[in-house]
């Protein structure tokens, strides 16, 4: 099996208290599946820039093409070919960070993670679930716009089992930090050795 690991954190190394419950849960997931390989990719150090017209032209050349070995198709590709997706993205201006869409419209490529089956799109991803792990300062509910945005995006490309866990409310100076965060580690201990 293997995983790939979409870190959107903005926040370095331990201070992202989004990243270290994806760590937690990725411990928890690989010591209940020892077998399973994890691919990390971090948006922050990427080169990331946002899709113009001309790239999905040029995109939409080298599908028609076949060349969907193309370094502008790897992104998708690598979304494509994963078993399990993991996201880590904290909440963010009501949503999540905006290097997180921009990495979305660089894996949404018609011929590797969806097709169209008429007017309809299929998902063309493998991957039997995807796991979202937020953390929040206020609280979000389970509708806020990300994450209504990412289960809209795995029912597009083909991915039958959406998960979250979310850190809410911990900022919130009136409410302890810590029983906020161990509500979601404690979800991660439930759902982690069955992912």
């Amino acid at each position: 099996m293997k995983i790939l690991f979409v870190d959107s954190c903005m926040k370095e190394g331990e201070d992202s208290r989004t990243r270290m419950l994806c760590r937690v849960f990725l411990e928890k997931t690989l010591a209940a599946h020892p077998d399973y390989q994890v691919e990390t990719i971090v948006l922050k150090d990427m080169d990331l820039k946002p899709y113009r017209q001309e790239d999905a032209q040029a995109r939409a050349e080298l599908i028609e093409k076949g060349k969907l070995d193309h370094p502008m198709l790897a992104l998708a590709g690598q979304f494509a070919g994963a078993d399990r997706i993991l996201i880590g993205a904290p909440f963010w201006d009501l949503c999540f960070p905006s290097l997180l869409k921009i990495y979305i419209e660089h894996i949404f490529a018609t011929g590797v993670t969806f097709r169209y089956d008429g007017p309809r799109a299929v998902g063309m991803c493998r991957a039997e679930k995807l796991m979202y792990i937020q953390s929040a300062g206020g609280f979000t509910g389970e509708n806020d716009p990300g994450t209504v945005y990412m289960k809209a995006i795995c029912e597009m490309l083909g991915i039958p089992k959406f998960e979250r866990i979310c850190a809410e409310g911990i900022d919130i100076q009136e409410i302890p930090t810590q029983p906020q965060i161990q509500k979601a580690l404690d979800e991660i201990e439930r759902l982690a050795p069955l992912w």
